[in-house]
C-alpha cells in the first residue's frame, strides 16, 4: 500500500468527527492559553512588562498579550466566539514571538543546550492558530449559534 492511499483511509475514518475533533483542539487551545496568561491577568503584566521591555518591546504589549491570551485567547475559544478574528490575533502574537526569540534570543526551534531558549511550542500555538482562522470554530460554538 502507498502511503497516500494508507493516509487517505487514515482520514476518511476520521472524516466523520471532524467537527469533534476541532471541538477538541480548540478547547485544549483554549485551556492552555489561559492557564498560561492567567498569572499575568493576576498580577504579573508587570514582570511581563519589564521583560518585554529588556527586549526592546514596548511594555504595554503585556497588557494587550494578557487580555488576547486569558480573555480573547482562553475564553473565546474554548466558548468558540469569534474564533477567526482570535485566531488571526494568535498567528500576529506567536509569529512575532518567533521573530524575538530568533533575532533578539538567538534562540533555535529545538536545542539540546539546556537553558537555551527554543521557539518550537510557539510554532505548533502558530499553526493552530491557522487552523481556527481556515477553519473557524465548528458547529459546537457560539459562533455558530449566532451565525457568525
Amino acid at each position: 500500500m502507498v502511503a497516500e492511499e494508507y493516509l487517505s483511509g487514515l482520514l476518511e475514518v476520521l472524516n466523520p468527527y471532524g467537527a469533534e475533533l476541532l471541538l477538541i483542539l480548540r478547547l485544549a487551545t483554549g485551556a492552555a492559553l489561559a492557564l498560561h496568561g492567567y498569572p499575568k491577568a493576576k498580577g504579573g503584566r508587570v514582570q511581563a512588562g519589564q521583560w518585554m521591555k529588556s527586549m526592546g518591546i514596548p511594555p504595554l504589549t503585556a497588557d494587550l498579550v494578557t487580555v488576547l491570551e486569558f480573555l480573547g485567547g482562553g475564553v473565546f475559544l474554548i466558548l468558540g466566539l469569534l474564533t477567526p478574528l482570535v485566531g488571526l490575533f494568535f498567528v500576529v502574537q506567536f509569529g512575532s514571538i518567533i521573530w524575538v526569540k530568533e533575532s533578539k534570543m538567538h534562540a533555535k526551534f529545538i536545542s539540546t543546550e539546556q537553558g537555551k531558549p527554543t521557539y518550537e511550542i510557539d510554532v505548533l500555538y502558530l499553526l493552530l492558530a491557522l487552523v481556527f482562522v481556515v477553519l473557524g470554530a465548528g458547529p459546537y460554538s457560539l459562533d455558530h449559534l449566532l451565525g457568525l
